[in-house]
């Protein structure tokens, strides 16, 4: 038996996760995603991940807990910081497993827009600025995906 983390090890959702960042690297286990994330994700990835999932400077920021300008300036090949590059995989990882339980990528980016009575009338995009609001939102997904609704 295995433990489960924010980052449940699941292929077809890495491939996502890993089409989202426009890199190739193999992720054949956890270890995979710690080395990423203390290696460092550059600022280029993030913009391709922002533009694949419809996320401006500010909607970045808030997740990523920087200011907007500290994105702005980074160069394209400067690597965020540990904490914020977990941050970036635990989002598109989050992006990659709705878009495979909705069926469709579009489908579920309209579902984090929209307010949801399971999370206290709160969208779900508002909740992607902590660890907690991304265990909640994947939680979420599970109850969706096995059709629990609350």
């Amino acid at each position: 038996m295995t433990a489960v983390s924010p980052l449940d090890f699941d292929s077809f959702e890495n491939k996502g996760l890993l089409r989202y960042l426009n890199i190739d690297i193999p992720l054949r286990n956890m270890y995979d995603f710690i080395e990423l994330s203390r290696n460092g994700i550059d600022k280029k990835a993030l913009l391709h991940l922002a533009k694949t999932i419809d996320f401006d400077v500010k909607e970045l920021s808030h997740v990523l807990n920087m200011s907007e300008r500290t994105i702005q300036r980074y160069d394209l090949n400067k690597k965020l910081n540990t904490e914020a590059s977990a941050k970036v995989l635990q989002l598109a990882k989050l992006y990659a497993k709705g878009e495979n339980i909705f069926g469709d990528l579009s489908r579920f980016k309209s579902w984090m827009e929209h307010p949801s009575v399971a999370l206290a009338m709160k969208k779900p995009k508002e909740l992607l600025d902590t660890t907690f609001g991304f265990q909640l939102l994947n939680e979420e997904l599970v109850r969706i995906e096995h059709g629990i609704f609350a």
